[in-house]
């Protein structure tokens, strides 16, 4: 059954649950590179490589003080995830347990050498990035690359990508395109002021806000790669995408979101049910409504309005994203 908790795990991976405090350097310079105001932060995955390498467990230590881990650590705790969550030792401990085959470390060493390359160095995701931000933001943020957490998630004003995940051990160049969905996150996130809907809702009112919030933040970021992914002959690895070009499921996307959204918005005063709980489900992990419908309703606006109006609803009123959308076709 999918409840409240199910969701806060299921739909809502990648939002963060508080402020974070100033990132502060570990003492290994070369494995961090600075692009402007991000920091591509590869100290997780580094020492988890000579763990790796080496099986000393004295490396388990130096990874929980590392501050990938207390992101991780953080996120954790705050969305219940389903690892261990009493102490970074252990949270670090469990995740490299899942090493169990010399082609998958062979393939996270490819995909660090790949993300170092081809991310960091290039600067090519702060780059897209930005121009689908305000003009005058600055980051100050870390991208962390780490092994064994989740796709990607972000938290506070950092992010991080799981180079380990089986997606990206398949398909390795989708880690330059989820690392630009991430780091727009990151970029939302702060815009917003870490702040977001309350998670502790019993009405339908309340749900609209977090409807609205979750599609403006994963639309923009599934928005902001659209067109390096149309450059780079990409469209059709990741089915948000192949979705987006599809004209007819999009429009049977879109009302299947509208009706979601409308049943909730038209009613605030109506208290949430079980079966509630299951129409989020179709909006996330169901059919990821949110991420798909959310870009569609980005590019419209980006096209119809211009680029300057799109990312300055950013720090507005998430209902503002949806509303500026629907007066289009008044």
């Amino acid at each position: 059954m999918i409840t409240r908790k199910n969701l806060l795990i299921i739909a809502i991976c990648t939002v963060f649950c508080g402020n974070l405090l100033a990132q502060t350097p570990p003492p290994m310079p070369e494995r961090l590179i600075p692009q402007k105001n991000v920091v591509y932060d590869f100290s997780f995955a580094e020492l988890a490589l000579e763990y790796f390498e080496t099986n000393d467990p004295a490396y388990l230590q130096k990874i929980a003080e590392l501050k990938a881990t207390e992101h991780l650590f953080n996120h954790s705790k705050c969305f219940g995830y389903d690892v261990p969550n009493d102490s970074k030792i252990e949270l670090v401990t469990y995740l490299l347990s899942s090493m169990d085959s010399q082609e998958k470390l062979e393939r996270f060493k490819r995909n660090l050498d790949f993300a170092k390359k081809n991310i960091a160095e290039t600067g090519i995701t702060q780059q897209i990035v930005s121009q689908f931000l305000p003009e005058d933001f600055e980051f100050s943020s870390s991208l962390f690359f780490t092994y064994g957490y989740d796709l990607g998630v972000a938290y506070g004003k950092n992010a991080s990508l799981n180079l380990a995940h089986p997606y990206f051990l398949e398909n390795m160049n989708e880690l330059k395109y989820y690392a630009i969905h991430e780091l727009h996150h990151a970029g939302f996130l702060t815009l917003k002021n870490n702040t977001m809907p309350s998670l502790d809702i019993t009405n339908y009112g309340e749900m609209a806000q977090l409807i609205e919030y979750l599609t403006h933040l994963e639309g923009m970021a599934t928005y902001a790669p659209l067109e390096i992914r149309k450059h780079e002959n990409a469209i059709n690895v990741d089915d948000d995408y192949v979705a987006l070009q599809d004209s007819v499921r999009m429009k049977e996307h879109e009302k299947e979101f509208f009706d979601i959204y409308f049943h909730f918005k038209n009613n605030p005063d109506s208290i949430l049910t079980e079966e509630d709980w299951y129409k989020i489900y179709t909006l996330s992990d169901g059919k990821r409504l949110w991420y798909i419908v959310g870009a569609n309703i980005a590019q419209t606006i980006d096209q119809k309005l211009g680029r300057e109006k799109l990312t300055g609803l950013i720090p507005e009123s998430s209902e503002n994203f949806i509303t500026t959308y629907l007066k289009i076709y008044k």
